[in-house]
């Protein structure tokens, strides 16, 4: 039991280091409890339907941060490469301003993210209550 145990660990450290974005890791440790809730063999289908509650878990987790790294990458990106043309000694100002802005960028993509995500919910659940009291 205590090598398997190890070997488990080691793999889920192996994905984890190798999985960057939220969702991968999120969906490598998923599949991790996954295969130990099959190595009991006692809950049977149960386990497939916990991964599946799991992954949907990791969906609405990890939507807005993923969503986010690529906007915010992209804006940084494209600001440093302006920047760089720049000619001038305050060149590398532009470059280190692009590097602060990096950390607004993403607050705020995260804060707008989850405010849409409750605003949605929410009127999901206003226009399924309106549905069923027509």
């Amino acid at each position: 039991m205590n090598t398997f145990t190890v070997f488990a660990l080691v793999a889920m450290l192996v994905s984890v280091a190798y999985a960057t974005p939220c969702t991968e890791i999120c969906g490598a440790q998923c599949n991790f409890q996954k295969k130990a809730c099959d190595f009991v063999h006692i809950f049977g289908n149960l386990c497939a339907t916990l991964e599946g509650v799991c992954a949907m878990a990791c969906q609405a987790t990890c939507g807005c941060a993923d969503s986010c790294a690529v906007q915010c990458g992209e804006e940084n990106a494209h600001c440093r490469g302006a920047d760089s043309s720049a000619a001038g000694p305050f060149g590398g100002l532009n470059v280190l301003s692009c590097g602060l802005n990096l950390p607004v960028c993403s607050s705020t993509c995260q804060l707008k993210c989850g405010f849409n995500n409750l605003a949605g919910l929410v009127s999901a659940l206003g226009g399924a209550g309106a549905a069923t009291a027509h």
